[in-house]
């Protein structure tokens, strides 16, 4: 239970509500034991979807997680949306994820073509791998699918339904939260996301991108893993490169200029499944820099976006409330 202490220590929910989710993971291990989230099996025989589909590139962001990039690779290979093309991204890996992805590519029982575009040394910033992710992307549609995670097979094509809407430029979808034995943790991630229960992402929607971040983004990071999203293919190196002034809240930052040009889309069920883990936590940040980049953040935002006195007061409370909680 130490990594699930550590893990809701860091959600910016109250205590009760933390409770809550603690009470809800030993129920469901104690209830069912091998409560699974898995791909396989009726995942793997799910009907394609017929006729032209739009052109998506799966970009695997991969650093050192042999142990996932088999599932990764299958959750894609799975979608009855099916990808023009795989690239997985390995960012100078120390472990054996060299050996799987070569296994990946050996072994590809489909006509995807999957390929390998590797780092020699560490490049020290996901943001650059995302640069390179849209620089390498063929497709006119861009799912970064970060390799510790995984999907259902309706996952692509859900969120696809979004572009059906040519303004839209990010469409996502709900998550599941999954350990990283793949044991069930949160059936969703609205009660982290949703901080002000307004109950906005209990159903699907379309919105224009700067009232997205008006309404909602100025607030806290509403998208809360970036596998779950696909983001129209354009050029985001400048975007990507502030980004990297950010530790933590990069990603953040990204979405919040993306949809400045163009709408995001929003699907209700949880088709994305993300992972927590140990080595992924940014345990080791001080609480002084995760509240500052909170503050840099939201303070973006109030000067760019045209944000309501009412906003402006959530934003004010969130961020009083992450003052006590830090004990700033």
């Amino acid at each position: 239970m130490g990594i699930i202490r550590k893990i809701f220590g860091k959600l910016p929910i109250s205590e009760k509500s933390r409770a809550h989710l603690r009470s809800f993971y030993r129920t469901m291990k104690a209830k069912n034991p091998n409560n699974i989230v898995t791909i396989y099996g009726k995942n793997q025989i799910l009907s394609k979807v017929e006729g032209s589909v739009k052109k998506v590139s799966a970009v695997i962001p991969n650093y050192n997680y042999a142990r996932y990039l088999k599932e990764r690779v299958d959750s894609i290979l799975f979608q009855t949306y099916p990808v023009m093309e795989i690239i997985i991204l390995d960012d100078g890996s120390t472990d054996n994820s060299l050996e799987i992805i070569d296994d990946c590519i050996r072994y590809n029982p489909t006509d995807i073509p999957i390929r390998l575009v590797k780092n020699k040394r560490n490049s020290g910033s996901v943001f650059t791998q995302w640069q390179k992710a849209f620089q390498e992307a063929g497709g006119d549609y861009v799912w970064i699918a970060e390799a510790d995670d995984s999907c259902n097979a309706s996952f692509l094509e859900t969120v696809m339904q979004g572009f059906e809407d040519e303004g839209v430029v990010i469409s996502y979808c709900e998550s599941l939260t999954m350990d990283e034995n793949n044991v069930l943790m949160m059936k969703d991630l609205r009660m982290w996301i949703d901080l002000f229960a307004t109950g906005k992402w209990e159903h699907d929607y379309i919105k224009d991108g700067v009232d997205e971040v008006a309404e909602s983004m100025c607030i806290n990071n509403t998208i809360a893993n970036v596998s779950g999203a696909v983001i129209k293919n354009d050029d985001y190196f400048a975007i990507l490169e502030g980004a990297k002034e950010y530790r933590l809240a990069g990603d953040w930052y990204t979405y919040m200029n993306i949809l400045k040009r163009g709408k995001i889309a929003y699907f209700k069920e949880s088709l994305n499944y993300h992972r927590l883990q140990t080595q992924g936590l940014t345990l080791s940040t001080s609480h002084e820099e995760e509240f500052g980049e909170i503050v840099r953040l939201q303070d973006f935002a109030i000067n760019h976006f045209d944000i309501s006195d009412r906003t402006k007061e959530m934003i004010y409370t969130r961020r009083e409330r992450e003052r006590v909680r830090f004990g700033l």
